[in-house]
């Protein structure tokens, strides 16, 4: 503190002193204003007096005001250099905002060699001036020099081992978002954890900054698409935002605007819509008219209106955006010029989203390179547009832009952490390849649409197979297991965050923690394996490809979902076809009808044959809808003859269980008669479903499979409960033993663990009753099994609670402890080392995804064929006690006298059908629940 300025008025100086800016803005405004009050004449005390003032107004969004005062102190004679040169930063920061860009420009060049004069070594004060400079870049949309200079600016802090403190915490959140505009998520996500974990050390919850860094995290979050994971993240802030500096706190409206945004691309408009309005009005009370911030509080306020068919008012708002915000901001401009540009092309108003595809795609050329993911984005809107126009070229456009988006956006399919935009983007590509009828492009867009967590998972262990040696494969083990130990991380740091509970501090260092182990990983692993990039790459295959693989009598069938209804190919080894269901189809929705009808709620393992439970009716005709919209009449040449039918499905098609659809109208009434009669799409063929296609044809080739049978469970339990919500199952975090204990025993699963190995006639190794414990499982050798069998309980994931995850029950334990719970939840599963050729899970839901809302195969499926397994036969829905042991031994029977297992699981459940003594047998709520899943 200068003497002149402590002479003057000590107590004033030194109570504003006293005030963290970054902290309390508004305080310290006031506090450094009664300060200056009492300032002497100018000197080095009035300037630093000024210089401080001004800060408070930057932080506290008083921008414009802070200006003169920041220019005051900067030309103030006898101003001190450090002052001097951290004015000309603020003045840089505040020129920035305003979208004064040359003369921010300039100024932040000025205060980086101040601060350079100051300290030639370098500085914490000079990587902040230089960050600060990056940001200017970025608003001007050279996005290559604002990333060359945030990396700068983060090297030099660590050279100097910069304090952690507020600035640095601020630093690190805002070169995430820098780095997310650049296309670059990875680093963006590392930045962004690296920011709060850091705030979690040094910053209370309630500081400004320490809510941007959580703020900017859930942005990164929402940019990979994983919104539902920031939705109560983001509550969560607003709430801390509104009790500590009131409704009308610009922060605040970044907040809501973020909250709406997720929420919209959840399909939650109207719960989003007064969020984002909120937003506009407390931006249009503290920001500038200009405002870049602002404009994008508008934008995605029409966005949801459009979402909402509000489309007058979201268009004037989009225009109104645009308008106020000039052309000095060119990036935020293009944003939304790209936003208009999107919904003039789904209104079909050509004519108006070509002019702002042309104005867009200019400026792109000149600032991003042709692998930036908003250019790939834009190109292919471009390419829809020019197949809808029937533009000579519009094939070309396709094929270039595939290409492009297979290899960069494609290129590490472990983990999974594309841009939001990419599912739209493939389905305009989809779109655009079947108007000019490229099928070998549409084909290859289905591939990229259908892989999921599933598919993942068997990218992940064909890295493991790819490596070069031993060491490189437990290398490359090591990593895949601790990114998804870093995921499992960061979203127990959020769940601790959104509670306001006192172990998110611990949350965010276990977060830290993983991430050093990573990079001591990825060291050794960039020595061992220098190329293994390359293996995590995805790579859609072509028909050709495909045909080479499929036998006489298998096809191929791709269905995936276009617009409302779907699009499905079918490859056979003479060649393919592909056809899409009506204009106007509602197959999408139709399929989810059709689940309900099965009744599943009211069932599961456990539950007898005689238990008294009324079925609703199945609709048929539905049934048979469904079939002819996923399979058009112009597919039956390609189908004729084909009677193992190998699944790809992608999107929502992934939980329809195909058995049950209807190939001819259906006669009779919806009675059991009629039932047995009924023209199931099992009767015509048997069924496999793949998660990714690149596998196909591996399960023929002759196989190094075990000699060994490994069946686990009838687990000891003592009571009535039917299995339920798995919330229900947790307790303050941890699995609740009594509430496993609870539930109803399987008199059956014991009978069939050993008739299947009787029928297997391999060697046993034998897990039940009380021997069918956690620590047994994780215990037992894997390696080497021909057939590895649970028959207990499943849990499907909460859709509430997300600390809770799938799981298998086993017997509970007297005390559980960490290793023994009595629940084996996929995250274990996941770590467990197998080598299994087949994996029998009777079980209920263990084809469901890790929650409700997920898709199918990401839960306990998932984990299983990570872990190790090459096939799978898993349950659709809650399995009944008598036929989970009568499908799952007489498929098993079958496929150990030699059939296919396809073939076995098809004949075992046309046999339910025909058995009249089954009660129900011939309900496909009961015959059906069963697919198998192979890599």
């Amino acid at each position: 503190m200068a003497s002149s300025a402590a002479q003057a008025r000590p107590d004033a100086v030194a109570m504003a002193s006293k005030i963290d800016i970054a902290a309390d803005p508004v305080g310290a405004v006031a506090a450094w204003r009664a300060a200056l009050a009492a300032a002497p004449a100018p000197g080095a005390g009035r300037a630093h007096i000024l210089s401080n003032l001004g800060t408070a107004l930057v932080a506290s969004a008083e921008v414009e005001a802070a200006i003169p005062i920041l220019l005051e102190s900067r030309d103030s004679p006898g101003v001190s250099a450090r002052d001097r040169a951290h004015s000309t930063t603020l003045l840089g920061s505040a020129l920035t905002s305003l979208n004064k860009l040359d003369e921010a420009e300039a100024t932040l060049k000025d205060a980086v060699a101040q601060w350079h004069a100051i300290k030639p070594e370098g500085s914490a004060e000079e990587s902040d001036a230089i960050h600060t400079l990056s940001i200017a870049y970025y608003a001007r949309g050279d996005l290559d020099t604002a990333a060359r200079l945030e990396q700068s600016s983060f090297d030099l802090s660590r050279k100097v081992k910069a304090p952690e403190n507020a600035n640095l915490v601020a630093m690190i959140a805002t070169m995430a978002i820098v780095a997310v505009q650049a296309g670059k998520l990875e680093a963006a996500e590392t930045y962004a954890r690296e920011a709060m974990t850091m705030a979690g050390r040094v910053l209370a919850e309630d500081h400004p900054i320490a809510l941007i860094a959580a703020n900017n995290w859930v942005l990164v979050l929402a940019a990979q698409n994983r919104r539902s994971e920031a939705v109560e993240t983001m509550r969560r802030i607003a709430s801390i935002e509104e009790k500590r500096f009131g409704k009308d706190y610009a922060g605040l409206a970044v907040t809501y605007n973020n909250l709406a945004k997720s929420l919209g691309y959840l399909g939650r408009a109207a719960e989003a819509e007064p969020y984002a309005r909120r937003s506009v009005e407390i931006g249009e009370r503290t920001l500038a008219p200009e405002d870049e911030t602002l404009a994008a509080f508008r934008n995605n306020l029409a966005d949801l209106l459009i979402e909402r068919g509000e489309n007058g008012e979201a268009m004037a708002i989009k225009r109104e955006a645009l308008a106020g915000l000039g052309n000095a901001n060119p990036v935020r401009e293009m944003n939304i010029r790209t936003s208009l540009a999107k919904n003039l092309l789904a209104m079909g108003d050509e004519g108006g989203a070509a002019d702002q595809f042309a104005i867009i795609g200019e400026w792109q050329a000149k600032k991003l390179p042709e692998t930036h993911p908003d250019r790939i984005d834009i190109a292919g809107c471009r390419a829809l547009l020019a197949a809808r126009r029937g533009e000579p070229d519009a094939a070309a456009q396709v094929a270039h832009v595939l290409d492009i988006t297979e290899r960069e956006l494609f290129a590490d399919a472990d983990p999974d952490r594309r841009s939001s935009f990419v599912a739209d983007h493939l389905g305009r590509l989809l779109e655009a390849s079947w108007l000019v009828g490229d099928r070998p492009s549409g084909f290859r867009v289905a591939q990229l649409m259908a892989l999921d967590d599933a598919g993942r998972a068997i990218v992940a262990v064909s890295a493991r197979a790819g490596a070069r040696d031993g060491r490189s494969a437990a290398l490359i083990r090591s990593r895949q297991d601790l990114l998804a130990r870093r995921d499992q991380a960061t979203r127990a740091a959020l769940r601790a965050y959104s509670k306001g509970g006192a172990d998110y501090p611990t949350a965010t260092a276990e977060v830290g923690r993983v991430d050093t182990e990573l990079a001591a990983i990825e060291a050794a692993l960039e020595q061992a394996q220098p190329d293994y990039a390359a293996l995590t790459r995805f790579a859609a295959l072509d028909e050709a490809a495909v045909t080479k693989r499929l036998g006489r009598r298998q096809a191929l069938v791709m269905p995936v979902p276009f617009q409302g209804g779907a699009l499905t190919f079918v490859v056979r080894r003479t060649g393919g076809a592909w056809a899409r269901s009506a204009e106007g189809a509602t197959t999408l929705a139709d399929a989810r009808v059709l689940r309900s009808g099965l009744g599943l709620e009211q069932a599961g393992r456990g539950a007898l044959a005689d238990a008294a439970i009324e079925r609703p009716r199945f609709d048929r005709v539905l049934a048979h809808k469904l079939y002819r919209d996923i399979v058009p009449v112009s597919l039956d040449k390609a189908l004729k003859g084909a009677t193992d039918w190998i699944l790809a499905p992608g999107g929502g098609f992934t939980k329809l269980p195909f058995a049950v659809l209807v190939t001819e109208a259906p006669k009779g009434a919806d009675d059991a008669a009629a039932m047995r009669e009924t023209p199931w799409l099992i009767r015509k063929a048997a069924l496999m479903q793949v998660p990714a296609i690149a596998g196909i044809g591996e399960g023929d080739r002759p196989a190094a499979a075990g000699d060994r049978f490994v069946g686990i469970g009838a687990p000891m339990l003592g009571g009535k409960a039917a299995p339920g919500d798995l919330r229900g199952f947790y307790r303050g975090g941890a699995v609740d033993r009594d509430a496993l204990a609870a539930l109803a025993p399987l008199p059956q699963a014991e009978r069939e663990l050993r008739r299947m190995q009787d029928a297997l006639g391999l060697k046993p190794s034998l897990l039940i009753g009380p021997a069918a414990t956690e620590a047994a499982v994780k215990a037992e050798d894997l390696k080497g099994v021909r057939v590895l069998a649970f028959a207990t309980h499943g849990l499907v994931g909460g859709s509430i609670d997300k600390l809770s995850e799938p799981g298998l029950v086993l017997t509970p334990p007297a005390a559980p402890d960490a290793n023994d719970d009595g629940l084996l939840t996929a995250s274990e599963i996941a770590g467990l080392e197998i080598d299994a050729d087949w994996v029998v899970l009777s079980a209920c839901d263990t084809a469901a995804g890790e929650s409700p809302s997920a898709p199918a195969l990401s839960g306990l499926a998932r984990a299983f064929l990570y872990a190790g397994a090459r096939s799978l036969l898993v349950s659709h829905w809650a399995v009944r006690d008598d036929v989970a042991a009568r499908l799952t031994v007489e498929t098993a029977s079958r496929a150990a006298r030699g059939e296919d297992r396809p073939q076995a699981l098809r004949k075992a459940m046309l046999g339910l059908i025909a058995d009249r003594t089954v009660a129900d047998g011939a309900d496909p709520s009961v015959w059906a629940p069963f697919i198998l899943v192979s890599k």
